[in-house]
């Protein structure tokens, strides 16, 4: 529908074009009231000019500007322009000396590749006697391509009268074309230096012979200063010449008439928007203030919910910020602020862009002013230098996993949990069940411990240039001071903000007190007319339940498989998408909904034909794993817990609490293993048997779509499997995931794997958690999921796949 929008565009114009042409012969054309300052068109003037010409591009060329411009024809014709826009919504006025006046206002809607817009505005006369009126201009813009742009607008839309006569109604229709754009891997450099327009403007009700055209092209021979040429009916011709520095731009020009001079304009813009400029002065040089905060996730989650957990920041964000200070060409050094950051697996993604960031030239300095832990040096390890605060403290730089076992608490109080599992290590709710740890969970424990502390003392002595004995000290749980860590070589000096900003800017060669900014703060442009959706990437997050995702203040995350599913389908079946990038960030959770979840993926590459890299977070395990073992590749983080294949089922029962207070029950069956349901008793050996049956059959399906999915012997795949976690490397060593890597690296494979150019640039299609209202994340997942799903979970048939994760209060 969007294709068949944008192609009626673009015909409409060009037939209009047309038309108007080959009329404009056979007849003059009367004066229309026509503000042109160059190189304008209703389809690519995108900054504070498009006021005046097209509401739905204002806005897109600078997140905020103001726009001044004064043009004298004679002494008796002088005009004064205003316009000011930030983001969609605009004001405006001009004002003609001892004349005419108009103010008006200008709201835009919409995405990059169609935008509407609507500008009503007010018309005061002066003379000859004092008269105001309101009309509207509205219009749309179309850009389907990264070289094609169109636009049209309907102004004097109700044809209000004025100074006695009545204003008739303008349509305008215009196309644009980069030429040098119609190169992808030129869209967003030279492609943007030459930009080709034509409009046309006719007349409601009017004769076609009173159209009016002209054709315009601006071209920027160096970065910053631009030509700009227009030659419209009636021999105009208008010349101009824009120069552009950081914030600021100065247009000049000049129009004539058959070599007659008709008037001269001058022009001062004032924006937030950098981009390449002539005029850069040493002294706009500066550097980059980065904040981390916070355990990091792929999505932001606020709060905690009454059954543990708690809020996570997404580090979306903070990669974007990393990215601007790196392309940004006055940008040459950053100061990472880091204050107890969290999520080992999203830590490690960002630490290649610091190494990106260096390896360009821009150092990176990392300040902590209030110490930290183990992810925070994590961090900062990855940069030039590191400064704490004097007082700032470094505690639990260790590792400690707690595991607590409630059986005989929960038989005290008549409560048994019942449990079945499939695999030596499916560990998930045995605390529930038993009163020691099994051999098979410990070895998993302390492996687990042993290469996370491995990962993190070889990251920091090779950061650090220290040897790892001289490490193993401050990793033994005590709390250390910043002149400790100086002295272990972790950290290397002691002091406050200035200190580290003192330290960047010698580095960066900007001395002793460089001009800090928020790169948010310092946006780039946008010049670029659209990116193409050429990858699709759908985050997978939270507990996986049947259903909609979920998140309220009762439960923790849950990531549902009709959302999911849909999810999906829409990435799949979006025709710019040409791959899929799945990323999981997920413990497991219903058998069911995992399985529906992986023959969706399954089914959807099957009938588009498209890849699907598979990307995992923090962790990735058992139904996490289920919907990712068909992808065409797998990558994880080295941080990242995957694995997990196996299959469980719990039930808690009451009988002994029941029997304590003396309940008395009757029971009335059809179905000798219907009791077996029931919360009130306990199984008897042959419902025990029954469900450990059930989960059999789920548990072979499983290693069934693993070896499969992974082209694996099944008996490997069984030796891999029992509820074992793996970390990132020793998963691609066992050939559970193929690469080592994170988001980005999963992107740039499916870029390769979909075809597309690595000198592209595109624009990922993002699909994440509905957040929806928040009474509906507060009360609404309660009521209509939680307790139809925990009615749901002691049946036979709902079969968990899950890894709980850890409940070490220290865990990095």
């Amino acid at each position: 529908m969007m294709r068949r929008l944008h192609a009626a565009a673009v015909a409409a114009a060009l037939a209009v074009a047309a038309c108007a042409g080959t009329a404009h012969a056979k007849a003059d054309t009367p004066r229309l009231p026509l503000v042109l300052d160059g190189d304008e068109s209703v389809a690519t003037t995108d900054d504070a000019r498009a006021l005046f010409f097209n509401p739905a591009d204002a806005g897109l060329r600078y997140p905020m500007e103001l726009y001044e411009e004064y043009r004298r024809y004679d002494s008796l014709q002088e005009w004064n322009t205003t316009a000011f826009t930030a983001g969609g919504t605009g004001l405006y006025g001009l004002r003609q000396r001892d004349s005419l006046q108009t103010y008006g206002a200008s709201f835009a809607f919409g995405g990059e590749r169609l935008r509407w817009g609507v500008s009503p505005y007010e018309l005061v006369a002066n003379q000859p006697k004092r008269e105001r009126v309101l009309d509207y201009r509205v219009g749309v813009l179309s850009r389907p391509r990264p070289w094609l742009s169109t636009g049209f607008t309907v102004d004097r839309l109700f044809q209000p009268l004025f100074r006695g006569e009545r204003r008739q109604r303008h349509y305008d229709l215009g196309v644009g074309l980069r030429p040098f754009a119609l190169s992808p891997g030129h869209a967003e450099g030279w492609g943007t230096r030459l930009t080709l327009s034509a409009d046309v403007i006719v007349v409601d009700d009017g004769d076609w012979r009173q159209a009016r055209s002209w054709v315009s092209a601006e071209f920027e021979p160096l970065p910053g200063m631009s030509c700009t040429c227009t030659v419209a009916d009636h021999d105009n011709v208008r010349l101009g010449l824009t120069l552009r520095g950081v914030g600021w731009a100065a247009h000049g020009s000049g129009a004539s008439q058959r070599d007659r001079p008709l008037y001269q304009s001058y022009a001062l813009s004032l924006h937030r928007g950098d981009e390449p400029g002539v005029v850069r002065l040493p002294a706009e040089r500066r550097v980059a203030v980065v904040s981390a905060a916070g355990t990091l996730a792929d999505e932001s989650m606020g709060g905690a919910s009454l059954t543990g957990g708690g809020g996570t920041t997404s580090s979306a964000p903070l990669r974007r910020r990393l990215d601007r200070a790196l392309e940004d060409p006055l940008t040459r050094g950053v100061l990472l602020d880091v204050r107890h950051v969290g999520g080992m697996a999203q830590v490690e993604e960002l630490r290649p862009r610091i190494a990106a960031l260096r390896a360009a030239g821009k150092p990176v300095v990392a300040y902590l002013e209030e110490g930290g832990g183990r992810a925070d040096l994590y961090l900062a390890g990855a940069c030039d230098r590191i400064v704490a605060g004097e007082e700032s403290g470094f505690g639990a730089l260790g590792l400690r996993t707690e595991r607590r076992f409630w059986r005989d608490a929960l038989e005290r109080a008549g409560v048994r949990v019942q449990r079945s599992s499939v695999g030596a290590y499916k560990s998930a709710y045995r605390n529930l069940s038993t009163n020691a740890m099994p051999a098979a969970d410990s070895v998993v424990v302390l492996r687990d411990l042993e290469v996370r502390q491995q990962l993190f003392v070889d990251a920091l002595t090779h950061d650090r240039g220290i040897p790892p004995q001289r490490l193993a000290p401050v990793l033994d749980g005590r709390t250390w001071s910043s002149a400790d860590l100086v002295a272990a070589g972790v950290i290397d000096s002691v002091g406050y903000r200035e200190d580290a900003l003192r330290t960047l800017g010698r580095l960066a060669g900007l001395g002793d007190s460089p001009r800090a900014v928020d790169p948010r703060d310092v946006p780039a442009a946008r010049r670029a007319w659209t990116r193409p959706e050429r990858v699709a990437v759908v985050y997978a997050g939270g507990g996986i339940e049947t259903g909609r995702s979920g998140n309220d203040l009762l439960t923790e995350p849950t990531l549902g498989s009709a959302t999911l599913v849909a999810q999906l389908e829409r990435a799949f079946h979006t025709r710019s998408v040409r791959a899929v990038v799945l990323r999981i960030e997920s413990p497991g959770g219903s058998t069911l909904a995992s399985n529906l979840i992986g023959h969706a993926v399954e089914r959807l590459e099957h009938e588009t034909g498209k890849p699907l890299v598979v990307s995992m977070g923090s962790v990735a395990a058992s139904g996490g794993y289920y919907i990712a073992c068909h992808a065409n590749r797998i990558y994880a983080d080295r941080h990242t817990r995957t694995g997990a294949i196996g299959v469980l089922v719990i039930q808690p029962s009451f009988e002994g609490l029941y029997g304590k207070l003396r309940v008395h029950q009757e029971e009335f069956d059809r179905g000798a293993f219907m009791p077996g349901t029931s919360w009130s008793r306990d199984w008897t050996p042959e419902e025990q048997a029954s469900a450990d049956s059930a989960i059999g059959r789920s548990y072979r399906v499983f290693l069934a779509k693993v070896a499969a999915g992974r082209h694996l012997p099944p008996d490997s795949v069984a030796v891999l499997a029992q509820g074992r976690v793996w970390m990132g490397d020793e998963a691609r060593a066992n050939g559970l995931v193929d690469a080592i890597g994170g988001l980005d690296d999963a992107v740039r494979e499916a870029r390769r794997l979909g075809g597309i150019p690595a000198d592209e640039p595109i624009r990922r299609l993002e699909l994440g958690r509905p957040r929806g209202s928040f009474l509906q994340r507060a009360l609404g997942g309660w009521v209509r999921e939680t307790l139809a799903r925990e009615a749901r979970l002691p049946e036979f048939g709902s079969a968990r796949m899950e890894d709980p994760g850890t409940d070490d209060p220290l865990a990095d």
